[in-house]
């Protein structure tokens, strides 16, 4: 038990880190997106999220207030990242449906460019992280860019504003290991 505790321990972060990627190209990438109900934090029941369970609802009230509060929490184990990416990509797709139109990958550049994922859907980039182990063991994103035309973005997870052009994933990614940048909305 200790063993794979320890285990456990070593690979949570990287294991929070690509659950938040795959739940943010899930939710963004082509297609309808689900949601099974009681996933919104993390699912470690090792099979297929089973709808039967027990939800606790106004756990994941609370949270979501905070979260629309403006709270931005740690990725840890409580799973509030995980609920404030699939609560603002799914308000992103709803919201502005008409960023969601198409799908082309996007460059990145950079010594750890593989690291990283990258798509626009029509206005909506999602950007994530991949082999977020092996990125650690190597320093970080270093010189890796994406790039993006030159018009201004927010990234709808973090509120952070940037005007487009080759963007460092230092920066970009440097609070969480995704972002969803979305054209800003001109009145």
């Amino acid at each position: 038990r200790a063993l794979i505790e320890s285990f456990v321990d070593d690979v949570a972060t990287a294991g929070w880190s690509n659950g938040l990627s795959a739940k943010l190209m899930q939710l963004t990438g082509p297609g309808i997106p689900d949601v099974y109900q009681g996933s919104e934090l993390w699912e470690t029941s090792l099979v297929d999220p089973d709808n039967r369970r027990p939800v606790d609802y106004a756990a994941r009230r609370a949270m979501l207030a905070r979260l629309d509060a403006g709270e931005l929490p740690p990725v840890d184990a409580s799973g509030a990242a995980k609920l404030l990416v699939t609560s603002r990509a799914l308000r992103a797709r709803r919201d502005r449906a008409e960023l969601f139109t198409r799908y082309a990958p996007l460059p990145i550049v950079g010594s750890t460019a593989h690291h990283g994922i990258a798509f626009d859907r029509g206005g909506a980039v999602a950007l994530a992280t991949r082999l977020p182990l092996g990125l650690a063991r190597v320093g970080g994103w270093g010189d890796a860019v994406v790039v993006l035309p030159h018009r201004p973005v927010v990234d709808v997870i973090t509120g952070a504003r940037y005007d487009g052009g080759e963007l460092p994933l230092a920066r970009v990614l440097g609070r969480y290991p995704v972002a969803l940048l979305l054209e800003e909305q001109h009145d």
